[in-house]
């Protein structure tokens, strides 16, 4: 044991590797986190969520249905405009599960369906029967 903790410490490349270790770890770091005020983090979320509110009402079938319903985009503009910032980001946080089409669940339906299928002719292929009395 003492062969090898000598034969360890005498070996340059254990020598080099320790002291770039120590650079690495002391040497402190360009970003680092901290604490920022919170008008500064409100104002670039806030900015954000009107861009991504505005690229969803921009979309066709949002501004069509807007349009059906009586709303100009400039109504629109001046509405989101004047919300809280909770508001916007709730409404900005919750566009992901708006649906475009809104298929009513008919994906979940066929998805099954294909299951069913695939486990009948896998039954067949394999020359099983399930008897259900």
């Amino acid at each position: 044991m003492q062969k090898l903790r000598k034969a360890l410490l005498n070996h340059p490349l254990m020598w080099y590797v320790a002291v770039v270790m120590l650079i690495v770890f002391l040497v402190p770091r360009a970003g680092s986190a901290g604490i920022i005020p919170s008008h500064l983090a409100s104002n670039g979320s806030r900015q954000a969520d009107v861009a991504r509110v505005q690229g969803v009402l921009e979309s066709k079938v949002v501004s069509q249905r807007l349009m059906d319903l009586g709303l100009n985009p400039e109504e629109v503009k001046i509405k989101i405009a004047s919300f809280s910032d909770a508001d916007l980001h709730q409404l900005a946080s919750h566009l992901d599960q708006v649906q475009g089409g809104g298929d009513g669940g008919l994906g979940i339906i066929v998805t099954l369906l294909v299951i069913a299928i695939l486990f009948v002719i896998l039954l067949q292929l394999t020359n099983h029967r399930v008897i259900v009395r």
